[in-house]
């Protein structure tokens, strides 16, 4: 498998997570009516997915420096399958719930595997290109899964999507056979208690992970209120849902794939720390943008998916550099770095939304003020850090 295949295979993997949530979405109505549940109880169907995911990457990383990129994935793709089998058949909301589990950790493989693997691979600013073009694969999903959950729920049944998502794995494990092993040396001493400890020390007295580790949990929180509030919004404002939601959600992948390809340009102009500033910057004028038209009472339907689509992509640019500059530095522990990374972020993200929304995240002006605040306090962190007369050189 060639250096290119295996950034367009770390692209899919890292795919599978976010594609495995977003599928789900259009198919909340169903569920609902068939285990005559709240929406409340469905929508833990995402949270359970994205908590298990999260906790399950402090396992798979120091797993995958301990025994190589390839045997932690076959153990986690087969996890995944199996949680997928298991929504499948499942009888009650219990146990589908439990199925999510079963799913977000054997994904949680993935997530790490693809990190670990790109920097294996690359370092300094190849590492954020190539992780650049991985994010533009992923952002295909994103894009396309909320349509196919529709489509697939309207036409055959909500159990049908994962059907659909058990075949996709088995295409990743079909081509993990073909993958040659990147981790040169195992490291016999990684799942060790006090090999684990001294890592996180590392990982942490680092000024350059700490400092983009620590911002991206503000990163993906302002990702979660999107994906979180979108839904509620195109419905209470609009009245939109189901397939036309689906639509109009799926246009926000535009902004993704976009903003991915205009990276890498950014990258090799203004390098990878230019790069994250001009997202953040991005981010911070069209939330401060939506909240203006919030409150004036100016929204209209056909500019939302221009007002999600444009900060989606300057997330994703913050977080595929911001990933590069915490792993950078640590190419003997790549896979507990992106490891770590990955619970810190996903886990503190979630945490930092669950505390937001008690403010309001059901209506727009609620939701764009929760925006505007994350995009400028991370605006500020990086202009207060690069403020500094000798700042620590970074790529």
């Amino acid at each position: 498998m060639s250096q290119r295949l295996i950034v367009v295979y770390c692209g899919l993997l890292m795919s599978i997570s976010a594609f495995s949530v977003d599928i789900t979405l259009p198919a909340f109505p169903a569920m609902m009516a068939e285990f005559s549940v709240g929406f409340a109880q469905v929508q833990w169907t995402v949270t359970a997915y994205i908590f298990a995911a999260g906790c399950g990457q402090l396992v798979w990383g120091s797993v995958s420096d301990r025994y190589g990129r390839k045997v932690t994935l076959s153990f986690g793709l087969a996890g995944l399958l199996a949680g997928q089998f298991l929504a499948v058949f499942a009888p009650n909301i219990e146990l589908l719930l439990l199925a999510r589990v079963l799913q977000g950790l054997g994904a949680a493989s993935a997530i790490v595997g693809c990190r670990a693997i790109l920097r294996d691979l690359f370092s300094g600013q190849d590492l954020a290109r190539n992780m650049a073009m991985a994010s533009a694969v992923f952002a295909v999903g994103p894009m396309l899964a909320p349509l196919l959950g529709a489509v697939i729920t309207d036409l055959v049944g909500w159990r049908y999507i994962f059907v659909g998502l058990a075949c996709l794995t088995a295409v990743l494990v079909v081509m993990l056979a073909f993958f040659q092993e990147t981790l040169e040396v195992p490291n016999a001493h990684a799942l060790r208690p006090a090999r684990i400890l001294s890592n996180m020390a590392a990982l942490f007295a680092h000024p350059q992970s700490r400092f983009f580790l620590l911002v991206s949990v503000l990163a993906m929180a302002f990702m979660l209120l999107i994906l979180t509030g979108a839904p509620a919004i195109y419905e209470t404002e609009f009245g939109i849902t189901g397939l036309a939601f689906a639509g109009l959600f799926a246009l926000h992948g535009i902004g993704i794939i976009s903003g991915q390809l205009i990276n890498r340009r950014l990258i090799q102009s203004m390098g990878v720390v230019g790069a994250i500033t001009v997202s953040s910057l991005v981010m911070a004028v069209m939330s401060g943008l939506y909240l203006a038209l919030a409150v004036g009472d100016l929204l209209v339907v056909l500019i939302m998916p221009i007002l999600f689509a444009i900060p989606n992509g300057a997330y994703l640019v913050f977080y595929s550099n911001a990933t590069s500059l915490v792993l950078d530095p640590h190419p003997e522990r790549a896979g507990f770095a992106a490891s770590l990374f990955g619970f810190i972020t996903q886990f503190g993200g979630a945490i930092v939304v669950s505390v937001l929304v008690l403010f309001g995240n059901s209506d727009a002006v609620g939701m764009a003020t929760l925006m505007f605040a994350l995009a400028l306090v991370m605006l500020a962190a990086i202009a207060v850090r690069y403020a500094r007369k000798n700042p620590v050189r970074e790529v």
